[in-house]
């Protein structure tokens, strides 16, 4: 008999697994983002010509900062003390903070040796348990985390995948014409509705499944 749980990120039902296999994904796929992301940022520090890039007039008396501060806002390190003023933290979390936090305590609570603080090591950390982390109470905040990282990352790099509905093709689960694709993404088609993921294959032999069921229909 299996086990069944709520999906602690998504409280979907779940068996087997505290998380479900939809948000396993989600979480796997925004992780492997992350170093070509980091890449794209590094390619976009330089500030847009002729614009402030941080909201000021490129005719202010004070000297710009020397690139986007978006951009090295995520790419510089954290503030070494705790933050006393709402003023004194401006932007997103910065990558290395993220990653390294995160890297830092599934390190110790698995006892495990440390790795170098950069993008790849990081996250490779992070790959690599994810099985475990996926039963952790704290499993919602991580990718919580994760993809509030992707996501700005994305924003600046302007290579957020665009959402694009697949039209006349019905779920093979919920059976709802709630099929989309992610372009660039991972899978064929995805439902926004249920949890289900479909690969080129799989979703190629569901629209010819469902077009012979068009065509075998007794016409009106």
């Amino acid at each position: 008999m299996s086990n069944l749980y709520g999906c602690l990120v998504c409280s979907r039902p779940s068996e087997w697994s505290k998380t479900c296999e939809w948000c396993q994904s989600r979480i796997r796929g925004a992780l492997a983002q992350l170093p070509e992301q980091y890449v794209y940022l590094t390619m976009s520090r330089q500030r847009v010509r002729g614009g402030g890039g941080d909201g000021r007039s490129p005719k202010a008396l004070h000297s710009p900062v020397p690139g986007r501060d978006d951009v090295l806002n995520l790419l510089g390190p954290a503030s070494r003390q705790a933050v006393i003023d709402a003023e004194d933290q401006v932007g997103d979390t910065p990558f290395l903070e993220v990653l390294g936090s995160w890297s830092e305590a599934v390190t110790d609570e698995r006892r495990l040796t440390p790795v170098s603080r950069n993008v790849t090591a990081l996250t490779t950390r992070l790959t690599g348990n994810l099985t475990w982390i996926y039963e952790q109470p704290w499993v919602a905040d991580f990718f919580g985390e994760i993809e509030e990282l992707l996501r700005a990352a994305q924003r600046i790099t302007m290579t957020r995948p665009r959402k694009e509905l697949l039209r006349g093709i019905t779920c093979p689960s919920c059976e709802g014409l709630t099929l989309v694709r992610y372009v660039p993404g991972a899978w064929a088609a995805e439902c926004v509705m249920c949890w289900v993921k479909l690969n080129d294959e799989e979703y190629g032999r569901l629209v010819k499944t469902q077009a012979r069921a068009l065509q075998d229909s007794p016409k009106s």
